[in-house]
């Protein structure tokens, strides 16, 4: 980072104007040369913040407040839980973005899974954020959950999560049944420093996604069959 001096337009030419300090700083992004970047805002729960910059093509701003992609996700993905300065994750989760990306990409097919095998009375709700739980050990997870659910409560959960201790390995959940877990091929290619053409990139996400749809429809329609309810579905 470095300042430089900017003549104010009280400048005369002579010297005796005012000197405006700008604030240069180099964009954080690889490869690109402006100058005029901003620090990202986000500050976790502990009070760390995050010392990222990027300009204004490489950053994304909510309200007037500037992010940088990774964090902008997070904020994104947590919604409501963004409002209170004690719900920010640790500036190195990645697990509630995660999250909110692999669930984004399976909603619409969990929603007419769910949709076909609700029956009458039943209805289908989906959570629009993620949220904060614990499994019985007290370790914590960001998930994002699909239900059926009838006027005596809850029949059939849909549930992807990431623990906090394992931010690249997703699982899925059907009921109380693990049904699914995977690291996503993109994060697996980070991970180990390879780069794919984008075809390729393409046709591994699309088997992953694959992968998770047809186990979660195989537990579901196991569930109906048996005509289970609730502990199996809490």
């Amino acid at each position: 980072m470095t300042t430089m001096y900017e003549p104010s337009h009280l400048d005369t030419g002579n010297g005796n104007g005012l000197a405006v300090s700008v604030v240069a700083r180099p964009c954080s992004l690889r490869g690109c040369t402006r100058t005029d970047a901003q620090l990202c805002a986000y500050q976790d729960r502990r009070g760390r913040q995050c010392q990222a910059a990027f300009c204004p093509a490489h950053s994304i701003s909510f309200s007037g407040t500037t992010y940088c992609r990774r964090h902008a996700g997070t904020v994104q993905a947590i919604g409501e839980l963004a409002k209170d300065p004690n719900g920010f994750p640790d500036l190195s989760d990645r697990a509630p973005s995660l999250v909110n990306w692999i669930a984004r990409d399976l909603d619409q097919s969990i929603r007419r899974l769910l949709g076909r095998a609700a029956r009458s009375g039943e209805s289908v709700i989906v959570d629009e954020s993620v949220r904060l739980a614990h499994d019985p050990a007290r370790n914590a997870r960001w998930e994002r959950s699909w239900r059926i659910v009838e006027h005596t409560g809850l029949v059939l959960k849909v549930t992807v999560h990431v623990s906090e201790d394992n931010d690249a390995l997703v699982h899925v959940r059907v009921g109380t049944e693990m049904v699914a877990d995977g690291v996503p091929p993109w994060i697996a290619r980070r991970r180990e420093g390879q780069e794919v053409e984008a075809a390729i990139d393409v046709s591994q996400r699309q088997l992953f996604y694959k992968f998770l749809e047809e186990n979660i429809s195989s537990a579901v329609l196991r569930f109906r069959a048996r005509g289970d309810r609730a502990p199996w579905g809490r």
